[in-house]
């Protein structure tokens, strides 16, 4: 691998900026993971949250405007000049190998067989809650093209993807289909499925850019001057996906905090903003609705166009 963001020496990925704040022990880890688990109040909903069943027929119409789905968490089904984009596909009941841990919330609003048919799968990185096997494997009788970061393309090709409809891409490389432009971007967090595995494939943000719209997703994310960087280089957005969930003091390195997702916004020029990575999944200390709470409060203060749709729900964007 030639990538700058690559130690040839300890054969891992590292981000562009470190982020400098003392590294949690083992000790730590675990009560982390405890309260994560066990501990805080308002774990998760306590009835279902609401949710529309969307008209996928009406998804499918042909449309000048760029239409998304928000399926929770990071799951996002865009259709963008005919074409029908699902990143980070995510429809398994545990974002975690050990059954009976991080279950999500409620069943997903549709079961992957009821969904239309997928021209890209776009992946942000290799953790659990991002590249769900059951949800790639259904894919792979598919002709679905998957677009992935540096070293995740063997983990498809394991679970039955045929190498040929797979696309690794660095940090600014981009793959074009029909008239739409996909580009990796940088982001700052780690990868890892196992203890042995820290940091051996990448991670990613995406701009993903058709004739009219330019989208930005997140991944999960720090906050860094990557953001910035993307905003000058790849900006102004029409809307971004970006993660406000998960937080904690504890691991800045890897998430933001709410007040830094906001910021976030602005760096990259985004009009409109969709929060990402909360309300399915519970891997932080903190209340399951205060990702929104948060977001809501501060867009208003700032004068931030956020939109904050149901689960399942059509949204329509238009320039």
């Amino acid at each position: 691998m030639h990538t700058s963001n690559f130690d040839l020496k300890t054969q891992r990925f590292h981000n562009l900026y470190p982020i400098q704040i003392p590294k949690m022990t083992l000790t730590q880890s675990l009560r982390a993971v405890y309260e994560i688990l066990y501990k805080a109040s308002y774990k998760t909903p306590k009835r279902k949250m609401p949710q529309i069943r969307p008209n996928l027929e009406l998804f499918n119409q042909n449309s000048d405007a760029l239409k998304f789905i928000w399926f929770g968490h990071s799951t996002v089904l865009i259709k963008m000049d005919g074409l029908k984009i699902l990143i980070d596909p995510m429809f398994s009941t545990y974002a975690s190998p050990i059954k009976g841990t991080f279950k999500r919330f409620q069943p997903p609003v549709i079961e992957l067989k009821e969904l239309p048919s997928i021209d890209v799968i776009v992946i942000s990185h290799d953790h659990y809650d991002h590249l769900d096997k059951k949800s790639i494997q259904f894919f792979k009788s598919q002709e679905t093209h998957f677009l992935v970061p540096l070293g995740i393309k063997r983990y498809l090709i394991n679970w039955g993807i045929a190498e040929a409809k797979i696309t690794e891409l660095d940090w600014h490389e981009s793959y074009k289909i029909d008239s739409i432009n996909f580009i990796a971007t940088p982001a700052h967090h780690f990868s890892g499925r196992s203890l042995f595995g820290h940091n051996k494939t990448l991670w990613a943000s995406w701009v993903i850019k058709g004739k009219n719209e330019k989208l930005f997703f997140s991944g999960d994310s720090a906050y860094s001057p990557h953001f910035k960087e993307i905003g000058l280089t790849y900006g102004p957005f029409d809307i971004a996906f970006m993660e406000n969930g998960q937080y904690d003091k504890r691991w800045l390195y890897a998430h933001m905090m709410p007040e830094q997702t906001i910021q976030a916004i602005k760096d990259i020029k985004a009009k409109f903003f969709v929060p990402i990575h909360w309300s399915m999944f519970r891997l932080s200390a903190h209340h399951w609705l205060d990702p929104f709470i948060q977001s809501l409060k501060i867009t208003e203060e700032q004068k931030v166009a956020m939109i904050s749709p149901f689960l399942g729900e059509i949204m329509s964007v238009t320039r």
